[in-house]
This record gives structure tokens, C-alpha cells and sequence, in this order.
């Protein structure tokens, strides 16, 4: 990834969870959604938006589709917002490395315990 393409990711970032916190009414989103990465295509065509927002999946999945509904408006309003030539197309996913990151510290406290009852019984035998 060339330097120009990562600098712009990190600018729609930033503008789209300024925007998204801000200026957007939806029902389907909760009070917090935080924008956690932006991947471009090198020629700025499109632009994968990652999102987080706390409460069940189906509540992520409901934000991300609300986002889906509005990523014609988010991207005028980004368009004015900042100078690229041509806005690329926003496409909206949930990000779910912090579940992922949740469920594995959970499994490895459930190994660290296991392992600790193994030893206990191993040494009262």
C-alpha cells in the first residue's frame, strides 16, 4: 500500500466517524459506532469500512445495513470534506476482532483454569 492510499484511508476514517456519530439519525444505529479501519484498493475505487458497535450481532448487522442505506449521502458529505479527486465506493462490514479477541482470552482463562485443576489433582494424589 503506497503511502498517498494509506494517508486517505486514515482521512476517511477519521471523516466517516465524525460524520457517522454526528450527522446520521437512523434507528437501526446505536448511540456508539466507531469507524476501526478503512481498507482502500490501491486505485481508490472502493473503500471497505470496518465498524464496531457494542450489543449482539443483529444489532451489528442492523448498523452496518443502515450504513449501507446511506453510504450515497456519506460519501457527498465526505466528498466535501476532503480533497480526492474521485470518492470511492463505500462498502460497509462489521468488525469483529474484538469478539474474536473476547472469545479467545475467554478460552485460554478455561485452559489456564483446566491446567490448574490438573496440577491441584496431580499433586493430592
Amino acid at each position: 500500500m503506497t503511502h498517498r492510499v494509506a494517508r486517505a484511508g486514515v482521512t476517511i476514517q477519521r471523516e466517516l466517524g465524525e460524520l457517522i456519530s454526528t450527522h446520521l439519525k437512523d434507528p437501526r444505529l446505536p448511540g456508539l459506532v466507531s469507524v476501526t479501519h478503512v481498507d482502500l484498493a490501491p486505485d481508490l475505487s472502493t473503500a471497505r469500512v470496518f465498524i464496531s458497535t457494542p450489543g449482539s450481532a443483529e444489532e451489528r448487522a442492523n448498523a452496518v445495513e443502515a450504513l449501507r442505506s446511506a453510504a450515497g449521502r456519506l460519501g457527498r458529505d465526505l466528498q466535501s470534506r476532503i480533497r480526492i479527486r474521485r470518492m470511492p465506493k463505500l462498502l460497509f462490514a462489521a468488525d469483529d476482532t474484538l469478539e474474536q479477541g473476547e472469545n479467545m482470552s475467554e478460552m485460554i482463562d478455561r485452559a489456564l483454569e483446566d491446567d490448574r485443576k490438573l496440577r491441584t489433582r496431580r499433586d493430592t494424589e
